[in-house]
C-alpha cells in the first residue's frame, strides 16, 4: 500500500468512493452524518489545494481509501463540552475517512499512517457512527467530550495523545481529571506504509518527454530531430526531479538520446558513401580486350556508359576518348590526334572532338 497526496485527477474516483461510503453508513444505522452532497467536489478541491487530501493505493494503483489529514488548529475544536482534551499540544486532525471494504483493515492503516506523521491526533464522529467510534477506540483514541461543527451539529470528540501523554495503561489522567477508557488494543499492530508523493499534474513533463522522444525517433534521419530530441531529454530530466511517476520521462530520455545516435550514424554513412562514390568517379577506366582505333568495337561503359579519363567519358579509340559534353578530342583540350567532326564532315588536328580515324 502507498499513501500519497491527492491531485485533481483523483477526484472522480474519490467521489465514487465517498458515494459507496454513504451507502455503507446508511446500511449500518448512520443515515444522517453525511448527506448526498458531502463531501462536495469544492471541498475536495480545497483539501487538495491546501495539500491536506490523501489517498491510499495498492500496488496496482487501485484506490483503497481516502482521507483528509490536517496539521494545525481546527476551529471546531476550540470549545468542548462534557469533557476536555487530553492536552493542548500541536496536533493533527483526521477528517472524511472513507475506505474500500474490500481491503481488510484499511481504515486502521490510514490512522496508523497519521500517527506516524504526528503523535498527537484529534478526530470527531457522529453519535450514530458506531463503526467509526469502535475504530478510533481500537486504535488508542480517547473519548474526550462533545464538540460542535460550524453549522451547530454535535459530534463526539476523540484524541490520541501518543508518546506525549500515554494513557494506554490507564495510569495517567487526562487534563480534565477524568479517567480515560481502557480502549487501546495492544494486539492491533500499526500498519507501516510507505509514502509516495505525487504533486498535482505531476506527469505533464513525462508525457511531453515521451511524445517528443517518439517523434524524434521516427524522424531520426532529419535534422529536425535535433531540437525534438533535446527537448525530450530536457523535459525528461525535469520530470525526474519531481516527486512523480518517472517511467514516461525515462522512456523519453532514452528515445531522445537514441535518435541523436541514429542521426549521427545515418549521416556518417551517407558522407562515407558519397566520398566513395566521388573516389570511384575520379578513377580512370580503360577498355579491356580491344585496341580498335576506329571505334568499331564495344566501349567500356563504367559509370557513365563510356570511356572515362578523369571526369570525361566517351568511346575508346585505342589511346584517348571522345567527349561529347565538352567537344574536344584527346588527352587535354588542346592536344590530341586527328579526329572526325560529325557536324561538318571534316578532320581536325587539335582541340576538337571526334572518333579517331
Amino acid at each position: 500500500m502507498y499513501v500519497r497526496r491527492s491531485n485533481m485527477e483523483d477526484i472522480p474516483a474519490m467521489m465514487e468512493l465517498y458515494a459507496q461510503a454513504r451507502v455503507f453508513m446508511r446500511e449500518n444505522g448512520n443515515p444522517n452524518q453525511w448527506d448526498e452532497n458531502y463531501p462536495s467536489r469544492e471541498l475536495l478541491e480545497k483539501d487538495i489545494a491546501f495539500g491536506n487530501s490523501y489517498i491510499v493505493e495498492d500496488d496496482e494503483k487501485n484506490l483503497a481509501a481516502t482521507f483528509a489529514f490536517i496539521k494545525g488548529e481546527d476551529p471546531t475544536y476550540y470549545g468542548i463540552e462534557n469533557g476536555a482534551w487530553l492536552n493542548h499540544e500541536p496536533y493533527g486532525t483526521i477528517h472524511r475517512l472513507a475506505g474500500n471494504t474490500s481491503y481488510h483493515g484499511i481504515a486502521s492503516g490510514c490512522i496508523s499512517w497519521c500517527k506516524s506523521q504526528i503523535g498527537n491526533l484529534r478526530a470527531d464522529t457522529h453519535e450514530d457512527n458506531k463503526i467509526m467510534q469502535h475504530l478510533l477506540e481500537k486504535n488508542g483514541f480517547v473519548r474526550c467530550g462533545i464538540i460542535h461543527l460550524a453549522n451547530g451539529a454535535p459530534r463526539i470528540a476523540y484524541q490520541f495523545a501518543g508518546d506525549s501523554t500515554d494513557y494506554r495503561d490507564g495510569s495517567q489522567q487526562p487534563v480534565s481529571g477524568e479517567q480515560p477508557q481502557q480502549n487501546y488494543d495492544p494486539q492491533t499492530p500499526d500498519q507501516s506504509w510507505s509514502v509516495r508523493e505525487v504533486p498535482s499534474g505531476g506527469r505533464g513533463f513525462g508525457i511531453a518527454s515521451m511524445v517528443l522522444g517518439i517523434i524524434s525517433l521516427v524522424l531520426f534521419f532529419s535534422f529536425v530531430n535535433i531540437p525534438l530530441a533535446i527537448l525530450a531529454i530536457i523535459f525528461g530530466i525535469i520530470q525526474l526531479t519531481r516527486k512523480a511517476p518517472k517511467g514516461m520521462a525515462i522512456s523519453g530520455i532514452v528515445m531522445g538520446i537514441s535518435s541523436l545516435f541514429l542521426l549521427v550514424i545515418f549521416w556518417t554513412c551517407m558522407f562515407v558513401s558519397a566520398a566513395r562514390t566521388e573516389s570511384t568517379d575520379n578513377s580512370t577506366y580503360y577498355y579491356e580486350g580491344s585496341e580498335n582505333d576506329d571505334a568499331s568495337g564495344d566501349y567500356y561503359d563504367g559509370l557513365y556508359e563510356g570511356y572515362q579519363q578523369g571526369y570525361k567519358d566517351g568511346y575508346y579509340d585505342g589511346y584517348y576518348g571522345y567527349t561529347p559534353d565538352e567537344e574536344f578530342y584527346g588527352h587535354t583540350p588542346d592536344d590530341g590526334f586527328y579526329g572526325y567532326l560529325p557536324n561538318d564532315d571534316s578532320y581536325n588536328f587539335h582541340g576538337k572532338n571526334g572518333i579517331y580515324y
